[in-house]
């Protein structure tokens, strides 16, 4: 069995500072890609607006045609009567179908601005765990190192709740961490589900 040394514990602390560039420049691109599907949103009601300007034109257009069908005499046959019928009843769905999309695509970007906000407490909370450890690390080999010098009792016992001290602050800033890893966690699950949500709706409108 390998003996774990300070160099590896030193060696996983570097390595979790990398792993927080890493998560941030996740964050930086998750920022714009939320960005970029707000804006989606928005470019969906503006033509949701559009077509419900739209379908009310088709009703006037539909309901003078009726009137003008009433007379054998008109220019109007049963069956574009039906036609412009039919287009009113699929844009209606679609609107409502549009809205339920818009909405699903909405309660997906608010929850994934919130996803950021954890992954940010997560990537803040992991880089002092690396730092605390680092610092544990150092004092604990700073210590040892004084041991070997047969220091008096008195120094030793202060070097030694030094360490202790470092040690519970490590201890904390773990517990921290975990916390937040479990609260990233469950806003991924909950985010999950709303891709499932996004997914019906687009089912729907096809």
């Amino acid at each position: 069995m390998p003996i774990i040394t300070h160099e590896d514990e030193l060696e996983l602390a570097k390595m979790e500072k990398e792993l927080v560039g890493q998560i941030k420049k996740l964050i930086n691109a998750q920022s714009v890609l939320i960005s970029s599907q707000t804006k989606y949103a928005e470019n969906i009601t503006k033509a949701n607006i559009t077509r419900e300007m739209l379908n009310r034109t088709f009703r006037d257009v539909l309901k003078q045609m009726q009137t003008l069908a009433r007379e054998h005499r008109s220019n109007i046959k049963d069956e574009e009567v039906h036609l412009y019928q039919e287009i009113i009843t699929q844009n209606d769905k679609y609107i409502e179908g549009n809205k339920r999309y818009l909405n699903a695509i909405k309660d997906l970007a608010v929850q994934k601005d919130y996803l950021v906000e954890k992954k940010k407490e997560f990537a803040d909370a992991l880089s002092d765990v690396a730092n605390k450890r680092s610092t544990v690390i150092k004092k604990a080999l700073n210590v040892e190192k004084v041991k070997n010098k047969l220091v008096d009792g008195d120094k030793l016992n202060i070097l030694d709740q030094e360490l202790n001290d470092v040690q519970r602050d490590f201890d904390r800033a773990r517990d921290i961490l975990i916390k937040k890893i479990h609260q990233f966690k469950e806003i991924k699950k909950e985010i999950n589900t709303l891709w499932i949500k996004l997914k019906d709706t687009v089912t729907e409108l096809s």
